[in-house]
């Protein structure tokens, strides 16, 4: 799957699959494991995957327009802006990510955390100028991990909260609302398919379903996947696409399962905006992702956002962190990440704990 899906990328280029990103794509060996990893050299993003900056700055400044407390946003939004000029100094894009899939949740094989070490010499030494990082850690499921990054010199910067399920099938029998969604699955006149083939009509309805959720009603800042990508995931199966059609065979709503090493996660979901909310697409494409992970029994990481809702059907909070290395750059870099450290853990971290962000 990684050869596939990095030479994918290699062969196209990155915009062919995501639109708003640019990122040289390679695959990293670690130990037995293949890694997707992409290598950016400090040009401005558009999309968070692949840039620190648009993560933790722009992203930021974007959420804070919705944040719940509006007597704390005047402070937060001058707490931002004061990192901004700090980070300008630490060329924060110059960066390569290992075990970047480019999605918003990155799963992550059983790599051997005892080759840490190693790896961050190897790395440091083909790339002198670049700050490493690596997404999408929690301390349930990547504690040992964790702790070699850390051992090595690797910082942790809290990125969000993400909820996980690790039990899919015993909740899908005791909790209220997951009983409702299935319910509302039975109930349903919407025609269930799991994709066996992807015709390029469907790819163009997914993706456009995806741009309906993700970037028009959320944030332009989220990768734009593209038909292309739909179309390259389902066939080196990476994404199994769980849709739901109408009586014309329209798809009106989807999730795209991301599984592998007993672990699932939905990077890619959408659902037709303009239909009333009564008809609940978005229960019925986010079922579709319980059903699967109750079906083959894995945990499920079901990201960020919608914490109530989440909750309600199982999940517990879980934060997730990125770890970035720098300590082989220079002084005048180094610096403004250490002040995004302090900010992002006195600061940053607590909040997204109190709102559940």
């Amino acid at each position: 799957m990684v050869e596939d899906f990095t030479s994918a990328f290699m062969r196209d280029g990155s915009s062919t699959y995501i639109r708003n990103l640019q990122t040289q794509v390679d695959v990293h060996r670690w130990g037995e494991q293949d890694l997707p990893m992409t290598i950016n050299h400090g040009s401005k993003a558009a999309t968070f995957v692949c840039s620190p900056w648009v993560g933790y700055v722009d992203y930021t400044r974007e959420e804070l327009s919705r944040f719940p407390n509006r007597a704390l946003t005047p402070a937060l939004h001058a707490v931002v802006s004061g990192v901004a000029g700090v980070l300008r100094f630490s060329d924060l894009d110059r960066i390569v990510h290992i075990n970047n899939w480019m999605m918003s949740t990155n799963l992550l094989a059983a790599i051997d955390p005892g080759l840490v070490a190693s790896q961050t010499e190897e790395l440091t030494a083909r790339f002198p100028a670049h700050i490493l990082a690596m997404r999408s850690l929690t301390w349930r499921h990547n504690s040992r991990l964790i702790g070699a990054l850390e051992a090595a010199g690797w910082v942790l910067l809290p990125s969000r909260q993400v909820f996980l399920v690790d039990d899919v099938p015993s909740q899908m029998t005791r909790r209220r609302d997951l009983k409702r969604d299935e319910r509302l699955w039975q109930n349903t006149s919407l025609r269930y398919e799991d994709l066996q083939t992807m015709t390029l009509p469907d790819a163009e309805r997914i993706a456009a379903l995806y741009a309906m959720l993700y970037l028009d009603k959320y944030s332009q800042l989220n990768p734009s996947f593209t038909p292309a990508f739909v179309t390259m995931t389902h066939a080196i199966g990476m994404i199994r696409y769980l849709v739901l059609r109408d009586a014309d065979g329209i798809i009106q709503c989807f999730g795209g399962m991301h599984h592998f090493a007993g672990h699932a996660t939905m990077p890619l979901m959408g659902y037709n905006t303009g239909i009333d909310q009564r008809v609940g697409l978005y229960r019925l494409g986010f079922h579709a992702g319980s059903r699967f992970a109750a079906r083959y029994n894995l945990a499920f990481n079901m990201s960020s956002g919608a914490s109530s809702f989440k909750i309600a059907r199982g999940a517990t909070a879980e934060m997730e962190f990125s770890a970035f290395h720098f300590l082989h750059l220079p002084a005048k870099r180094r610096l403004p990440l250490d002040v995004l450290r302090i900010v992002a853990h006195r600061i940053g971290m607590p909040i997204l704990r109190r709102y559940n962000l």
